[in-house]
């Protein structure tokens, strides 16, 4: 941290007990939302010991922007003004961001950045779970670029996996945890072009 930042920062602490004596200031209800929030949060505490099951929710084209406009036309919805609305999941005890493109194009597109989220490598658009020495469509670079998934590495452990989705099991979302493609729309036998038929 630079220096002029934590010289902020003290002055910042040092105020604040003058501004929570102010009665306007401890009566506010933005105080006691955030005073409330802060302690329903510390009373969330991880449970011990290993985790038995892990859920991976995953909001397909669910990006920050797209989050806050869900939660504002939610919240409207219920004559409210909208931004204070809370979703249903941002009630979760656990929650994170993860930052997922691809190699090769600034917006990026589902079978690559599902990949980067089951695999932990970034791969190009329109490639399920082989890294990023992978080009759309060469078949002949699959066996090199393979990358295990959760799912595959979680069951060379003897774990359990599954999968739930509202779109087709084949959809590069749900695909990239179990397919190895160099093409998100080979999706069946007919799909395939000559060179992929073995």
């Amino acid at each position: 941290m630079k220096p002029g930042a934590l010289r902020s920062l003290v002055l910042i602490s040092a105020l604040l007990p003058n501004l929570s004596n102010a009665a306007d200031v401890s009566e506010n209800s933005w105080y006691q939302a955030g005073r409330e929030a802060v302690a329903k949060a510390r009373q969330q505490l991880p449970p011990p010991g290993r985790a038995h099951n892990v859920i991976l929710f995953i909001g397909d084209g669910m990006g920050v922007p797209t989050v806050t406009a869900a939660r504002i036309l939610a919240g409207q919805q219920q004559g409210q003004p909208g931004e204070e609305h809370v979703l249903s999941f941002e009630r979760f005890p656990w929650l994170a961001l993860a930052k997922t493109y691809n190699t090769n194009q600034q917006v990026p597109d589902s079978a690559g950045t599902m990949t980067a989220m089951v695999t932990g490598v970034k791969t190009g658009a329109g490639i399920l779970s082989l890294d990023e020495t992978a080009r759309r469509g060469d078949v002949t670079r699959v066996a090199e670029s393979r990358i295990p998934t959760l799912f595959e590495q979680a069951e060379a452990r003897g774990l359990a996996t599954g999968l739930v989705t509202t779109t087709r099991v084949t959809h590069a979302t749900p695909a990239a945890l179990y397919a190895h493609s160099p093409d998100r729309d080979w999706e069946s036998d007919t799909d395939l072009p000559k060179a992929a038929h073995r």
